[in-house]
């Protein structure tokens, strides 16, 4: 709402934002908008246009001819991609090409103006990008089983890059496992399977989760400083990689400039004929509007993380309510896991061990210290093949 002693600012409004709240919830749980939607509805919650009429407020446009708690997956797909939560004021969403034009024209997100933090947020940062990551991950279709794995779409391979797939044995549908796509796919892109249990991965996961809260509760300063020093590293690692990146499509998109130039000048010459200029010049166009379309994705990725900033108070709160967990939840890997990278198990020593990093949110990769009071476990699983697979955490310099 406009506060009423100064329009330039906005105020909460706690029925509003308790709705809102509500939608970001579920949605980290793992629900998607036609989920959320539904959840709404049975709840007999007002949709958007029936709250305004109940508070009297009126809006320009057709009425809605909906029931009044009849929610619309688009509706809740929007509230889940607005920044304006966050607490930042969005100018030039959208233009007009004339004054005798009165449709807008979406403007694209690199040409907006950004204003950070202006007035209270309703949703803190690091969930609202958490949000954003999960709704553009393209969703597998659900397994025969109709039990998607919490861990789906996080999953990667450190070899190719390539996501782990979901899958279950044919004879036995209990065991559950991922296994890098590329090298399931046929083209043996990538040369091992990469394959994890999923249970197996439960327990991996839920054992690093309850050790890194562990270390929050009992060594908070500690905790604060190494994660401190993580996030300001890996933010600033990825942000070198993009803008490497970045570099090296600009130098590639000038370069076909001039050998574009070059082609027309040997086409006006007669060095080369019409048909040959034609199919060179397409494959030039080509190659220049991929990276241009890549080009964009770049700039507007380093813009965003020019805005982003850890909070640390809210990490703490969030990793200490897993303290006592004994179950993985979607809500659990959506707060606190960005992505894993499982290595191909390997045997040493008569002993077959595998490798498994945990990349958190804003922190990345942070294997604990030793410490008191920290849980240790040794986990070992029979899997397939009646091959006995161990777990052994890899430490990292923090």
């Amino acid at each position: 709402m406009k506060n009423p002693d100064d329009p330039r600012f906005w105020v909460i409004d706690p029925d509003a934002a308790d709705v809102v709240r509500r939608i970001y919830r579920l949605a980290l749980e793992g629900n998607g908008p036609m989920q959320i939607a539904t959840a709404l509805c049975e709840a007999g919650i007002l949709n958007p246009s029936a709250y305004r009429t109940s508070k009297g407020i009126s809006k320009c446009g057709s009425k809605s001819t909906l029931e009044p708690t009849k929610w619309n997956h688009t509706t809740v797909k929007k509230i889940l991609s607005l920044q304006e939560y966050c607490g930042d004021v969005i100018n030039f969403k959208s233009y007009s090409k004339s004054y005798k034009m009165k449709r807008r024209i979406e403007n694209p997100e690199e040409n907006r103006a950004i204003f950070l933090n202006v007035h209270e947020p309703i949703i803190d940062r690091i969930s609202w990008e958490k949000v954003q990551s999960l709704h553009t991950t393209r969703r597998r279709r659900t397994t025969v089983t109709q039990e998607p794995s919490v861990f789906s779409g996080i999953m990667k391979c450190p070899e190719c890059g390539g996501n782990l797939n979901f899958h279950f044995n044919q004879n036995n549908h209990d065991i559950k496992f991922f296994s890098c796509k590329n090298h399931n796919s046929g083209l043996r892109k990538c040369s091992s399977t990469h394959y994890i249990r999923l249970d197996f991965l439960e327990q991996v996961v839920l054992y690093e989760v309850k050790r890194l809260a562990a270390f929050a509760n009992e060594y908070e300063n500690d905790f604060i400083k190494a994660m401190m020093g993580r996030s300001a590293r890996v933010a600033e690692t990825d942000r070198a990689r993009k803008q490497r990146e970045l570099d090296v499509l600009l130098a590639r998109d000038k370069e076909l400039d001039m050998l574009f130039e070059r082609l027309y000048e040997d086409n006006v010459s007669g060095k080369i004929d019409d048909a040959r200029f034609a199919k060179m010049a397409k494959r030039y166009e080509q190659e220049q509007g991929e990276a241009a379309g890549k080009i964009k994705a770049l700039r507007l990725e380093l813009k965003k993380a020019d805005g982003k900033k850890m909070d640390m108070d809210f990490f703490l709160e969030t990793i200490r309510r897993y303290t006592d967990a004994t179950t993985i939840t979607r809500r659990m890997v959506g707060e606190l896991i960005d992505h894993i990278d499982v290595y191909h198990a390997e045997k040493r020593d008569g002993v077959t061990n595998q490798r498994v990093v945990i990349h958190y949110n804003c922190i990345g990769a942070f294997d604990v210290p030793d410490r008191r009071k920290i849980p240790e476990a040794d986990i070992i699983m029979e899997t397939r093949k009646g091959v006995a697979l161990s777990y052994a955490p890899v430490q990292i310099a923090v």
